[in-house]
This record gives structure tokens, sequence and C-alpha cells, in this order.
């Protein structure tokens, strides 16, 4: 399970800042994404949504129906 978990590094430490719901000791990957960095991304993820042709469309079931979208197919 992947989820996304705002920390603060103090003292060579991450610091959740809400509840985690980890058990103590358990190993999990951290990847760092700095706020700046993070807008980055957004801004990314928005542009890629545009190119698909997602984005400033008001379409809201695109996983459901893809064929229908993507080959005209119902």
């Amino acid at each position: 399970m992947s989820k996304v978990i705002e920390a603060i590094f103090e003292n060579g430490i991450f610091r959740p800042l809400r509840e985690t719901h980890l058990k103590n000791h358990q190993r999990v990957k951290i990847e760092i994404i700095s706020g700046d960095e993070e807008s980055l991304v957004e801004s990314q993820k928005k542009i890629l949504l545009e190119i698909a042709g997602l984005g400033k469309s008001d379409l809201t079931d695109t996983a459901r129906k893809h064929d229908k979208y993507l080959y005209m197919k119902d």
C-alpha cells in the first residue's frame, strides 16, 4: 500500500506531521519531494492530462469507458 505522508526533517530525523498508522519498526521507503518540486510535479501532471485531452474536459468516466473515448466504440 502506498501513501503520501507529509513530514518535517529535524535533527536528522523525519517527523510526520500527521498520524501515520504504521507499526513500530515497520520498514518503509521514503521518496523526498520538496515543496518546490511538488508544485513542479503537479504542473507536469496537469500538462500530461491536457496532452491526453482530459485536462480541460468535464469527463469523469474515462477509466471506465476508455474504449469509447480512444476508439469511438461503445
